[in-house]
């Protein structure tokens, strides 16, 4: 598998974890105030998801542009 590929499939593995941690952080708002505590875990969860498809996102079109 190429570059491209690879990261195509890497972005698609990383977008369904972003996807997952925007969920868990949404079901965690709608518990309130029940788990409270672990508001700050969930949130880092969903912002590093989020980074790191963006990253990703960024290395491909990166690639796709050369």
């Amino acid at each position: 598998m190429g570059d491209r590929e690879t990261l195509k499939a890497e972005l698609r593995k990383v977008s369904a974890k972003a996807i997952q941690a925007k969920m868990d952080l949404h079901d965690l708002s709608e518990e309130l105030p029940i788990n409270w505590t672990s508001i700050m875990v969930v949130a880092q969860k969903a912002y590093d998801s989020y980074a790191e498809l963006d990253r990703t996102s960024r290395a491909l079109k990166a690639l796709e542009n050369t």
